[in-house]
């Protein structure tokens, strides 16, 4: 099945593309390889296989493939993926929650009205601020006074580690691009090479911020919208009071996927002071059904 997750009803196109193969049964014949090679013949962000669960109370176990490597967790896979379990009754309809096994540990989905998704991420982790400015900034096609100085450069996870960056403006956000090679050696002795920057002006007046994702290390130049960089952003947010007139456990919209036409609407919410938890959901459109015919 292939959906559209995080879509924005004000476009008829958009969102992050996803390939699920959802029979358990054909999927144990898989190779790792075969996986690798159909994520690769796909080039979607992520395609996703269910498999028989093997931690109790899961539904399903979920594997993640870029188009170059498996990784343990990603959010609008998760949020597809569910959407896929309870429209192929793999989970009864009537069910609101469930737990999938992913390779970070059981994560919580909630089925929300309307084809809305919610994950529960765990609790986020703030690393060192990363100092050098200019090497990050060359690293992105940027100069150094388009980053926001009154915010830190910080690696932050809810699952998966993600650079988070401030740009001062919009035009910033828009110009930005990884450049080949120089990306690579300037992140080089970073716990991650996956990129997420941001801007407080927004296309929007409902938006609180309009971001970016590059993570080319894993086949992924520039993703349309990123569920597991929306809690980490939204944690950041919210530790650093960025947003203006906005109170904690309130919902943060956040726009992605405008630079490579596939408008995209995320929503992170961090319900509580202790950051115990960062709450994310979408609303996914199903896009199509099919067979793939592996060679």
């Amino acid at each position: 099945m292939q959906t559209s997750v995080f879509v924005d009803q004000r476009f008829p196109f958009g969102g992050n593309q996803l390939a699920t193969y959802w029979d358990t049964k054909a999927n144990a014949s898989l190779t790792k390889e075969d996986m690798q090679g159909m994520a690769l013949e796909m080039n979607f962000s992520e395609s996703t296989f269910l498999t028989e669960p093997t931690t109790k109370g899961c539904v399903s176990k979920v594997r993640i493939f870029t188009p170059t490597a498996e990784i343990p967790f990603a959010g609008h896979p998760t949020l597809g993926t569910a959407f896929v379990i309870r429209h192929k009754r793999i989970l009864s309809p009537e069910k609101q929650t469930a737990l999938l096994q992913l390779g970070v540990g059981p994560i919580r989905v909630d089925y929300l009205e309307d084809d809305n998704v919610r994950m529960i991420q765990p609790e986020p982790s703030f690393e060192k601020p990363v100092e050098n400015k200019e090497k990050i900034a060359e690293a992105i096609g940027l100069d150094a006074d388009d980053i926001e100085p009154k915010s830190p450069m910080q690696v932050v996870s809810t699952g998966f580690p993600y650079l988070i960056i401030q740009v001062k403006a919009l035009a910033s956000l828009k110009k930005a691009m990884p450049v080949p090679f120089v990306f690579q050696k300037n992140l080089r002795g970073l716990s991650t090479k996956q990129v997420l920057i941001f801007s407080t002006e927004t296309k929007f007046s409902d938006s609180h911020v309009q971001a970016r994702m590059f993570a080319p290390e894993v086949g992924v130049v520039e993703d349309p919208a990123t569920g597991s960089a929306a809690g980490p952003l939204g944690a950041y947010l919210e530790k650093y009071k960025v947003l203006k007139k906005h109170e904690l456990g309130e919902p943060i919209n956040i726009e992605q996927g405008y630079e490579i036409k596939r408008p995209s609407k995320l929503v992170a919410r961090v319900p509580h002071e202790s950051m115990s938890e960062v709450h994310v959901s979408g609303k996914i459109r199903l896009v199509a059904e099919g067979t793939f015919h592996l060679p």
